[in-house]
């Protein structure tokens, strides 16, 4: 069936003209290699425990987050692996924790990567192969709360951690809506919308992510 007509000569077509098998499944990896942790010692120690809600070395968080959506990256996860990977996942839950971070990878020369959702297509959560510093993925995750909504002058205060579908779940309560309603929205996120100036399909409404913020 194809666009509402039905087309048995198809599938015989594609077959003989383009030599494509329908029945073949790509077998996907079961398991990857990943390389060992790059870790700025003098970082981790100033670090300490309460800059952040968590941390984790684990080996298949690290390869979450080390890549987006774009094809290079999933036919890689799929196939091969990836060029590189991060040495840590922090995941901060306040302003105070972010700013706390930003400030000693600033002094120690570690490499901050933030994350969202991780639905990027464009390439941006891939590592540089040749980066030898360490690598920190900031999993903004926790920080996912409307902190107020001013209906009055059409003001709301987010976290830039929350996801579009519990953004939209949130601002229902107050009878409102971000207006901004990408095809990632349910895994996407706020803090990702912004840095990438998504679009969004009410934009003909609304605008894009840039007049909306």
């Amino acid at each position: 069936m194809y666009s509402g007509e039905v087309l048995p000569a198809l599938l015989p077509w594609i077959k003989g003209n383009m030599g494509a098998d329908p029945e073949f499944a790509s077998p996907k990896q079961t398991d990857i290699e990943v390389d060992p942790s790059i870790l700025n010692h003098e970082f981790m120690a100033e670090l300490g425990e309460n800059s952040f809600d968590r941390r984790s070395f684990e080996k298949w968080e690290r390869v979450m987050h080390s890549h987006g959506a774009s094809y290079q990256e999933v036919y890689a996860l799929r196939h091969t692996r990836l060029t590189k990977y991060v040495d840590v996942i922090v995941y901060p839950n306040t302003t105070q924790h972010v700013e706390n971070i930003v400030t000693l990878a600033n002094k120690h020369d570690v490499v901050l990567v933030p994350y969202g959702g991780g639905t990027n297509v464009t390439q941006c959560l891939m590592l540089p192969e040749n980066e030898k510093r360490m690598v920190v993925s900031l999993d903004m995750s926790r920080m996912n709360a409307v902190k107020w909504v001013d209906k009055e002058n059409n003001l709301a205060c987010v976290q830039a951690g929350i996801s579009g579908g519990d953004l939209e779940r949130d601002l229902l309560q107050y009878g409102v809506t971000s207006g901004h309603e990408p095809d990632s929205q349910e895994f996407s996120t706020l803090g990702g919308w912004i840095s990438t100036r998504a679009s969004g399909m009410k934009k003909n409404t609304y605008g894009n992510i840039e007049d909306i913020v």
